[in-house]
């Protein structure tokens, strides 16, 4: 174990998120559409001659924390996430590790996860153990319900170790004995562009952690409860007519059904919004929105809406003047890389 490995992974806009939280998917199943962007988090390991374990997080507050050795790892202790990883690994030597993203955490962007995939990317490479995408995106779920006590979805594991693009993702019911699907919806170069073009993804200000909002998500669905099982099924239905849209190259007809979209995400719990967020999504669409949502649990973080044609920089105008920080685009067609 001697080569540095670097590893860059993209994070993503959610379409039609929250329905790939699993208890709910083995009852009823769940559908999810999703774009990766070209927002990064990064990773660069390098191997060293001694036994210690160097983490370094130049985005949180330049954190660095030095472990004497691989059998003092703590889950439980700073960036608690990677120690617990990097425990799931036979290393020879000590490492030392760097990662950063270019997005601010509580974005719901799916950040914890894409972390996850890159530190394990960056592992397996190291160590030769060869690991399939599946089995990345399985040990990062692993890893996240230990070292953060989450037992969500899926999706943000499986989005960026599955390739780029624009995915449909589904989970299908255990009877069916299929688990998760991934399909890159097939958009050709002219469609990407299309859907770069009306799409503004903007950051609403307020950082918000997921676990509040997706703690009450699940007590509703282990509850029954109609509101919240009855939205994440039509906004599965939702995700298979997006994608019929995007396929037909209807890319007008995507901005009201993210609103239907967004509709149905706040049935889910009251927290899901406050009056930043009405108050941004309002300006958006007297701006030229033709619709959009919230990314991720919703509480704050990221919202991606789509413009009417040649009304983007007017949608982007108005928010920035409302003191919304515009992100600058694309979609990324690669996944998680490695060199």
């Amino acid at each position: 174990m001697s080569t540095t490995i670097n590893v860059r992974s993209p994070l993503r806009v959610d379409f039609v998120g929250m329905t790939d939280y699993v208890p709910a998917c083995r009852q009823f199943g769940g559908t999810i559409i999703n774009a990766t962007i070209n927002k990064y988090i990064y990773a660069t390991l390098t191997p060293r001659y001694d036994s210690r374990i160097i983490l370094h997080a130049p985005d949180c507050g330049d954190k660095r924390i030095e472990i004497p050795s691989a059998t003092q790892l703590d889950s439980e202790g700073e960036l608690g996430l990677a120690q617990h990883i990097i425990s799931r690994f036979d290393l020879d030597t000590g490492i030392e590790l760097t990662t950063c993203s270019e997005m601010p955490g509580g974005a719901g962007l799916g950040s914890s996860s894409t972390i996850a995939t890159c530190i394990i990317a960056a592992l397996d490479a190291v160590t030769g153990y060869r690991m399939t995408d599946y089995e990345i995106a399985e040990l990062a779920r692993e890893c996240e319900a230990a070292a953060l006590k989450t037992t969500y979805g899926w999706q943000d594991q499986y989005s960026p170790v599955t390739g780029g693009g624009v995915k449909l993702m589904r989970y299908w019911p255990d009877a069916s004995g299929r688990g998760i699907e991934i399909d890159r919806i097939p958009l050709d170069s002219r469609a990407i562009a299309r859907i770069e073009k009306a799409m503004v993804v903007c950051y609403s200000g307020i950082s918000r952690p997921a676990k509040s909002i997706l703690d009450a998500v699940a007590d509703g669905v282990q509850a029954g409860a109609e509101a919240v099982v009855g939205a994440l099924q039509e906004m599965s239905r939702l995700a298979d007519a997006i994608r019929r849209s995007l396929v037909n190259g209807d890319i007008a007809s995507v901005g009201p059904m993210l609103t239907d979209v967004w509709e149905l995400h706040k049935r889910l719990h009251p927290d899901v919004t406050n009056e930043r967020l009405h108050a941004l999504f309002d300006i958006a669409l007297e701006a030229g929105a033709t619709g959009g949502r919230v990314c991720g649990a919703g509480g704050g973080g990221t919202m991606v809406f789509f413009a009417a044609d040649n009304r983007e920089f007017s949608v982007r105008q108005a928010l920035r003047e409302a003191d919304a920080r515009i992100f600058d685009c694309s979609i990324d067609m690669h996944g998680l890389l490695r060199w």
